[in-house]
């Protein structure tokens, strides 16, 4: 059988392999937990249900660095706003954790990473000069991972918007409450936060006056003594924003006005009019938003543990005299067996200190195996990271590569592209004159002879030109082949210049108001629409001008 130190040593090293964490020889340089340094321990894991409302104190499985790391960076982050509840924690505590899971900090607690978790949640300032606070969402996972030291509590704050934005309420209000009627003489001292609902506010007043369910309420507050009293009505909303306080260190002044036999009002304080018919909406609230209502099963349940731990002692002291008697027996009876038994153990003592040497010769060469491994995890995990990282460089220049590449074969498939519109609108021409040249037509245009071609004499389908070589006249020709039309040929190469272009271009036509005129009568005669109505918008803008 082995000595028990030898055993719990080698359960330790069991369990820190188990968790992530360093083994005892590889722990000289690292960070010292501070629930260490403070001398405390984890609470035992709860048995209520609030300990899941983030009030727990017990201590589960935490996962490793890299996980708490990508949960709790985006937390830590979290900015202010009304209503959120924040939790106090020591700052050097908190500075270890980040250190632990590598989240960058503006502090220098420590000048390396810390390579053990930092222990049990720290949150009281007896050896620490500062705190910190926590936003409720990673302060229920830092109490499900680590737990609540032994002697800490945790200790919420609420967020409150001020004037100048929002901030962590720190000091919570004094008020003095009253009954409208009352002496002024007649008032308590209660602090509530200035998120407090007015409903809690209300509830407490009712309280401290004994008043009963059935009588019903309405409340008078004002931010400080010299102001003036409002009514407030809405009970779901935040005292502090009814009455737009701004400070911590106001006092205020509350003042419940109740219902007579009759059910009206007994009067508002100082005597100021009021309106009958107003009366406060929504219910008064029991909890304070500082507090965690215990649920009705949680009742029941701890009535019957107390049930079950009574029947239990009564069965317990019934039976405990018959226990005693036959206990004083059995331990005459193992009074002879040690007596016997330690013989052996004297005789077996000096095999077991032998044995004992030969375990410990064994377990320093073991703890030097350990550390040479220890040394070779860490040689391979540094190859390793370096590995990675010429990975990520070649990934990265082979990713440069390929989009220049792409860069490359985008820029020659747009110059293809261009070559092949360019080829097309050539092939495109090239037809077009081929056509031009097979269809080839000689007109006589009053003595004039103009040689053109069937696709420029058909391109306007509206025209008489387009009309007479449709095919569906038969016309005749002369004796050198051409087409005779009686009209005035020294005009006729503008037409012909209009439909080989399709329009009109720039400086083209003479600038003679008489030419135009006599140029629309051809264009009208040929039945050439478009190039008449060109004509007779110039002729409309020199008339204009003229």
């Amino acid at each position: 059988m082995l000595p028990s130190s030898v055993t719990s040593f080698h359960r330790q090293l069991h369990s820190d392999r188990r968790f992530g964490m360093s083994s005892p020889s590889s722990c000289g340089t690292s960070a010292v937990p501070v629930a260490a340094v403070a001398g405390v321990r984890a609470s035992p894991p709860p048995s209520t249900p609030a300990a899941t409302a983030g009030h727990s104190t017990g201590v589960s499985f935490s996962p490793d660095a890299q996980v708490q790391k990508s949960v709790l960076e985006h937390l830590f982050d979290r900015q202010l706003e009304e209503g959120d509840f924040w939790y106090v924690i020591v700052a050097e505590w908190l500075e270890q954790l980040k250190k632990y899971v590598g989240i960058n900090s503006s502090r220098k607690y420590y000048g390396q990473r810390a390579s053990s978790p930092p222990g049990p949640i720290v949150t009281r300032r007896d050896y620490a000069h500062t705190v910190d606070v926590v936003h409720e969402d990673a302060w229920r996972m830092l109490v499900q991972w680590y737990g609540i030291a032994d002697g800490h509590k945790a200790m919420k704050l609420v967020v409150y918007r001020y004037a100048r934005g929002p901030e962590i309420e720190h000091n919570i209000n004094s008020f003095k409450v009253m009954l409208s009627t009352s002496p002024p003489e007649d008032f308590h001292i209660v602090r509530f936060s200035k998120m407090e609902k007015v409903g809690h506010v209300e509830y407490r007043a009712r309280q401290l006056y004994s008043i009963p369910a059935s009588q019903e309420s309405r409340m008078w507050a004002k931010p400080e003594a010299d102001a003036e009293w409002r009514l407030v009505l809405c009970r779901e909303k935040a005292i502090g924003v009814v009455l737009d306080m701004d400070s911590d260190f106001t006092r205020p002044v509350i003042a419940l006005e109740m219902t007579d036999a009759d059910g009206k009002w007994a009067g508002a304080p100082e005597q100021i009019e009021a309106p009958e018919d107003e009366r406060a909406r929504g219910h008064l609230l029991e909890h304070s938003m500082f507090d965690d209502a215990t649920t009705p099963w949680e009742l029941d349940i701890h009535e019957q543990i107390d049930h079950i731990g009574k029947t239990f002692l009564e069965k317990l002291h019934g039976n405990f005299n018959v226990f005693v008697q036959r206990a004083k027996d059995y331990i005459e009876d193992r009074e002879c067996q040690l007596r016997e038994r330690e013989r052996q153990v004297c005789a077996r003592e000096s095999v077991t200190e032998r044995l004992s040497t030969r375990l410990e010769l064994k377990e320093f060469r073991l703890s030097e195996e350990m550390a040479t491994c220890e040394k070779k995890i860490k040689e391979y995990e540094s190859r390793r990271i370096e590995l990675d990282r010429e990975f990520t460089e070649k990934q990265e220049e082979a990713a440069k590569v390929i989009h220049e590449k792409e860069e490359e074969l985008r820029v020659h498939r747009e110059e293809l592209q261009t070559e092949k519109e360019r080829f097309q609108m050539e092939l495109k021409r090239m037809s077009e004159l081929s056509k031009i040249q097979e269809s080839r037509i000689k007109l006589d245009i009053g003595g004039n002879l103009f040689t053109t071609s069937l696709l420029t004499l058909t391109k306007d389908p509206n025209s008489m030109l387009a009309a007479m070589f449709s095919g569906r006249h038969e016309l005749k020709t002369e004796a050198d082949g051409s087409y005779f039309i009686d009209r005035d040929g020294t005009h006729f190469r503008y037409v012909l210049n209009y439909l080989r272009d399709g329009c009109v271009k720039e400086g083209t036509l003479p600038m003679s108001e008489t030419m135009w005129r006599e140029l629309q009568t051809e264009a009208e005669f040929y039945q050439l629409e478009e190039f008449a109505c060109f004509l007779r918008e110039l002729l409309s803008k020199r008339d204009a001008e003229g």
